[in-house]
């Protein structure tokens, strides 16, 4: 069974993805998975769109990506997701379009590994709490009874939630860095965001997993966070986007 990198919420930060892209090349992994939302915040959504491309790497659709396709799906963004998204979309070309119509919502690789952007069911569903993480691990149960973990993304923070064969949800601390996975229990496992990471940490985060010994290391990569400020304020995006990265919020 492979050695895996998955990432997530590149949101067309380069300068974070192309970090995080040297570090897993020193990692030894056979596949590089992405949970969706290339696009979005900051100011390379193209060009990380054509790295990913390069890298054939396995990506599934983000709720900003699918915003690109249907812009009417935003409705909810706030005003600064709004006008990064209409950025977005001025920035890539109608292959570019077709590349992002190509990704899956969901996918169940190697028979018991599931990824999603939000949740199973939504691109814009957040797993934030006990109570949401309960919800989909019902779900996973009544539909995809084979899925043993699910990486998903969206809330830009590294989690881990476990539920164990009576149905507990626990919340395993993934602040050593490591965990390895109990046999009999399901995982929700977000390995937090590339490019806009939210956990006043303002490094790239990542994540590693052994399939053979189901094992997770999260990893946190330092970027050109200026290089990547002093796009966003070049291309007239709102300066918060730029002042956020610094302050990984």
């Amino acid at each position: 069974m492979p050695r895996i990198a998955i990432i997530s919420d590149i949101h067309g930060n380069l300068e974070a993805l192309e970090a995080v892209l040297k570090a897993i090349e020193t990692d030894g992994v056979q596949y590089i998975i992405h949970l969706g939302d290339l696009v979005g915040y900051n100011a390379n959504p193209r060009e990380c769109l054509h790295l990913l491309q390069t890298r054939r790497v396995i990506s599934i659709l983000g709720n900003h990506d699918h915003a690109v396709l249907e812009p009417d799906s935003a409705d909810n963004f706030n005003v600064l997701a709004f006008q990064a998204l209409a950025y977005s979309i001025r920035q890539l070309s109608q292959q570019d379009r077709q590349y992002l119509l190509g990704m899956p919502r969901t996918e169940v690789l190697w028979d018991h590994y599931m990824i999603c952007h939000g949740s199973p069911e939504s691109l814009e569903t957040y797993i934030m709490n006990i109570f949401q993480a309960k919800r989909i691990f019902n779900l996973l149960g009544r539909h995809y009874s084979g899925v043993r973990v699910c990486f998903f993304g969206h809330t830009h923070m590294q989690h881990v939630w476990a539920s164990d064969p009576r149905g507990k949800v626990l919340s395993p601390s993934c602040s050593g860095e490591s965990l390895s996975l109990e046999a009999e229990h399901i995982y929700l496992i977000n390995p937090g965001s590339v490019g806009q990471p939210r956990q006043k940490d303002n490094r790239a985060r990542y994540l590693l997993f052994d399939t053979d010994r189901e094992h997770l290391t999260f990893r946190a990569i330092s970027y050109d966070i200026r290089k990547a400020q002093e796009k966003i304020r070049n291309a007239k995006l709102p300066d918060y986007l730029a002042l956020r990265l610094q302050d990984g919020i």
